[in-house]
């Protein structure tokens, strides 16, 4: 056993190509999901034209300016000029242009409502239900402060997070947990595969051992190359993107993080003796956990996905890791992990055994 895992972390470790390939996909999608959709904090491009002179004017130009969520303002004002403004968001380079007319104190003060025009780049649904509702939310909170006491419903939150998750270092995570997953199936299937392509292949099947010593050391050395994938991979996370893992809540996830890994490793021994081919390998298993990052909650939460996809992740296994692992990452108080350590030393013994009976059959 020993000697086939030093004989598969040797050849892994000369080849560039399996080196780093299982670490490609979770870095790659770390940098652009992270970069792209949520490295500068969660404000929208706006711009904000005041015709007003009077004080309601101002004060409601700062309520625009100053509201924010507890980790970054909701909007960012790139022009106040109103022909530039009206460039930038035909050319959809602003969600939204909010002009408050030159009359909005003059109504307020003589009793009236005052209109404000607003201009959208309407392209995209989902950042115009954001920019939308956030006007909303300053109209209210400025009303709320020129009458106060006068809002019909008061809210009281109380949130499953300690503070507003940033969006990249929950992606970042997210990576962290892709690369437990990929690291260890794909170095397996690639370590498996390597057999036949270097034709050595019959030295294994003359070998006075037992396949069971073949395929221990195998799935051990395909888990230390997936381990050690994962800490390169943590430690970008933790550099770039933020990503800070509460002491406490290691145990829980050094341990689920195990069971994942173990159970690729298998899978991908499988997969590896079936096809027996590295170019067959990489991309069939980077495109299936690639695709798992984002349908299983790794690039937004499970809440915000589809309900035909939400029914779907019902049944897919990585969905259970994800969430465990981003509750345990995440939550003041979270769900017991107990159901998927359970469920995850279930599909370890599975995929060892899947993993077992591909080597017998195929060797």
């Amino acid at each position: 056993m020993g000697a086939v895992a030093r004989k598969d972390l040797r050849q892994w470790a000369r080849d560039r190509q399996a080196l780093t390939g299982p670490m490609l996909i979770p870095l790659v999608l770390m940098f652009l999901c992270g970069i792209l959709f949520g490295f500068g904090g969660d404000e929208w491009n706006v711009g904000l034209v005041n015709e007003g002179q009077g004080a309601h004017a101002a004060a409601f130009e700062a309520e625009i300016r100053d509201l924010r969520s507890n980790i970054s303002p909701y909007f960012r004002v790139v022009t106040t000029d109103a022909d530039e403004a009206e460039r930038l968001v035909a050319t959809g380079r602003l969600h939204l242009v909010v002009t408050i007319p030159a009359d909005f104190d003059e109504r307020i003060e003589t009793g009236q409502t005052p209109v404000l025009r607003t201009r959208t780049y309407n392209i995209n649904t989902d950042m115009m239900k954001n920019a939308r509702l956030r006007l909303t939310r300053a109209i209210q909170d400025y009303a709320a402060a020129q009458m106060p006491g006068a809002a019909p419903v008061t809210v009281t939150q109380t949130t499953t997070r300690l503070d507003d998750v940033w969006r990249r270092t929950f992606i970042g995570h997210s990576a962290v947990i892709l690369a437990v997953m990929v690291g260890s199936a794909l170095n397996a299937a690639i370590m498996v595969a390597r057999e036949w392509e270097h034709r050595t292949v019959k030295e294994i099947r003359l070998a006075p051992r037992p396949l069971g010593d073949v395929t221990a050391g195998t799935l051990v050395a395909a888990v230390i190359a997936g381990g050690i994938n994962t800490l390169v991979t943590l430690a970008v996370a933790a550099a770039v993107f933020g990503v800070r893992i509460p002491v406490g809540r290691l145990p829980v996830l050094a341990g689920l993080a195990a069971l994942t890994s173990l159970a690729c490793a298998g899978l991908g021994a499988a997969i590896g003796a079936w096809l027996r081919d590295y170019r067959t390998v990489q991309p069939l298993l980077m495109i299936t956990f690639a695709g798992s990052f984002f349908a299983s909650g790794g690039f937004s939460s499970l809440a915000t996905l589809p309900r035909a996809v939400q029914a779907f992740d019902r049944f897919w296994p990585p969905t259970y890791v994800f969430e465990t692992m981003q509750a345990q990452a995440w939550m003041i108080a979270p769900p017991s992990a107990a159901p998927v350590l359970i469920g995850g030393a279930a599909a370890a013994a599975v995929g060892v055994g899947v993993g077992a009976w591909a080597l017998s059959r195929r060797l």
